[in-house]
């Protein structure tokens, strides 16, 4: 009952959030992400999270070493697990070039978070935001889910998409070639 009522708090937040996301964006002022308080051409908020092994990420380990595709989603979200093949075929076409993904599950439930990776066949890291406060007081998530953020080398946030992709191959795809090719070549 507990996981439901916070589930429950969790989704209604979202749509209240959203809403006043929407309302929010028809202002002429433009620097906002998409589905966050946060802006691009700042510093990504550094967050440590565990994933479904327990095995400790920290986001500031990955500054200057990866290029990270952050996706927040949920097992109760549909569309979220729609596009997770997509996810799927973008990580293993740019893992090898720099690139590492985190799929960040809102949830509390991690039989059914894990239950989501295998049906998909989801082989980034998953982490568990159990009390969502990556999500929502540090990445201030201000609209629905999915949502994507891709931080750069620097530790910038460049890219953010509210929603699935479902098509193959998806805009992040430009996104991560654009930050591939403004990469200095690396000596031999």
């Amino acid at each position: 009952m507990k996981i439901v009522a916070r589930t429950f708090r969790l989704a209604a937040g979202i749509a209240a959030l959203a809403l006043c996301a929407g309302l929010a964006s028809a202002s002429p002022a433009a620097a906002v992400l998409e589905g966050s308080k946060l802006k691009k051409g700042q510093a990504a908020p550094d967050f440590t999270l565990q994933d479904l092994d327990g095995k400790t990420w920290k986001l500031s380990e990955l500054k200057g070493k990866k290029i990270v595709m952050i996706d927040f989603w949920a097992t109760w979200c549909n569309i979220c697990k729609r596009e997770m093949p997509i996810l799927q075929k973008v990580y293993q076409e740019y893992q090898a070039k720099g690139v590492e993904f985190f799929g960040i599950a809102l949830d509390e439930n991690i039989a059914g978070i894990k239950k989501v990776v295998k049906d998909k066949g989801v082989t980034y890291p998953i982490l568990v935001d159990k009390d969502t406060k990556v999500a929502t007081e540090i990445y201030q998530l201000s609209g629905p889910i999915p949502y994507k953020v891709v931080i750069d080398l620097s530790g910038t946030i460049v890219y953010d998409h509210v929603g699935d992709y479902v098509d193959y191959p998806p805009e992040i795809v430009d996104v991560f070639d654009q930050i591939l090719e403004a990469q200095p070549a690396k000596k031999k």
